[in-house]
């Protein structure tokens, strides 16, 4: 594991050295009549002052909203798919990972410790990757089709890479929580990422000891039976956008948004007021590309290989599917009794249960992107069942929610 501060915002004009004088400097806009640009030099000049009024602020008065002001970014390096997962979970922050649809993945791989034993479990199926990707090549896919369905086996132990950027109130809530994390690798990365922050903003990091409630919130469920894949379990109807059209135009009028819309608006914000439950049966691999919308709730169940896995069909077609349940499987009887740490050993293709609570305005947002012609099939398997559920509930408030590949054929206008 490698975490390194890559940069931080500073007051570029005064010529400061830590993002603390910009806080220091904003907290003070409210109740000093001196011009904001006077504050920040006042501020550039007094860095001990500037800590000191920050934790005054923060601690004393409870306003946490200042230490937004400071921004990091982050080069992280070494960690688990599984861990990374756990970092990713945080909405207020801004990932770009190195991806295993267009990369072809070396054996590059981290256990616990206490699971050494299990080091050829994940060798295997690292031969096992090499194996479907030589002939899923064979048989004429390109490298970036071959290796976006051969990593389906790949372990969730398999290490990844990502830049991170993240203002330091949220940074001092992830590492909080992430301290309280049951997996001792999302632990250490926590501490990693507090000591890379603390000798440049220590007045902004105050609270990062872990209570109850963080233990807590790391707590998943069993799955539970479901009805297929995509399960609905509970929709608004039109009613709730149409109250609001009703309050702005006189008449619940769609048409007065849909004629001014184009493929690239997003809705307006009342198409908040409607919310979608679902329950989603779905592989780690489009897990991955769900967890980016992290403007929804999603609330996660652990790993379960009952749940079964989800074989790509260039896998099955090409006659590998009895090897590929085959390794998943030993890997699945090998991570049996292990609790949390058993995510390490299952792979891309075992699946987990998502309970997905999204509003009408972040639904549209994804199946723009998840029902689109480039997207990964997985996921878009996924977006068209989800649509096609909402639709039936719903159909006024997603009449033009679809991928943007289908934008012209569902809307009648031009893809531009």
């Amino acid at each position: 594991m490698k975490v390194i501060l890559a940069g931080y915002n500073t007051d570029t004009e005064n010529g400061s050295v830590t993002p603390e004088t910009i806080s220091a400097a904003y907290a003070r806009i409210s109740r000093d009549p001196a011009p904001i640009n006077e504050l920040r030099r006042l501020s550039s000049t007094e860095v001990e002052q500037a800590r000191r009024s920050n934790r005054t602020i923060v601690y004393k008065y409870g306003h946490g909203s200042i230490a937004e002001h400071a921004v990091f970014n982050f080069d992280i390096l070494g960690i688990s798919r599984l861990a990374a997962e756990a970092l990713q979970s945080f909405r207020l922050t801004s990932f770009t990972e190195k991806s295993q649809r267009y990369i072809r993945i070396g054996e590059d791989w981290i256990l616990p410790e206490k699971m050494n034993q299990y080091s050829s479990v994940v060798t295997d199926l690292f031969k096992c990757y090499e194996e479907l990707l030589a002939v899923l090549l064979e048989s004429g896919l390109s490298k970036t089709e071959a290796r976006e369905d051969a990593r389906y086996i790949l372990p969730l132990a398999t290490t990844t890479q990502m830049g991170m950027t993240v203002n330091a109130r949220e940074l001092e809530h992830m590492i909080r929580r992430m301290k309280a994390h049951p997996l001792l690798e999302v632990r250490d990365l926590a501490m990693a990422l507090y000591d890379a922050v603390l000798p440049v903003a220590p007045s902004l990091m105050l609270f990062t000891e872990p209570t109850e409630v963080d233990r807590i919130a790391h707590i998943q469920p069993p799955s539970v039976s479901s009805r297929g894949e995509v399960e609905l379990l509970s929709c608004d109807s039109d009613e709730r956008v149409a109250e609001w059209l009703t309050v702005i135009f006189g008449e619940p009028s769609f048409e007065r948004v849909y004629e001014n819309l184009g493929i690239h608006d997003a809705l307006p914000r009342f198409w908040e007021l409607f919310r979608a439950d679902f329950r989603l049966t779905l592989s780690a691999t489009a897990y991955a590309q769900l967890k980016r919308h992290r403007m929804s709730t999603q609330l996660v169940s652990a790993y379960d290989s009952a749940l079964g896995v989800t074989i790509p069909p260039s896998i099955d077609n090409a006659g590998l599917a009895d090897l590929f349940k085959k390794e998943a499987s030993k890997a699945a009887d090998a991570a049996i009794g292990l609790g949390r740490m058993a995510g390490y050993l299952l792979t891309n293709a075992h699946r987990r249960q998502v309970r997905l609570c999204i509003n009408g305005r972040e639904f549209n947002h994804f199946i723009r992107l998840r029902d689109d012609a480039h997207a990964q099939w997985d996921i878009r398997r996924t977006a068209v069942q989800m649509i096609s559920r909402v639709r039936n509930k719903a159909p006024l408030t997603v009449k033009m929610t679809c991928g943007k590949s289908r934008w012209k054929e569902v809307t009648g206008k031009p893809a531009q």
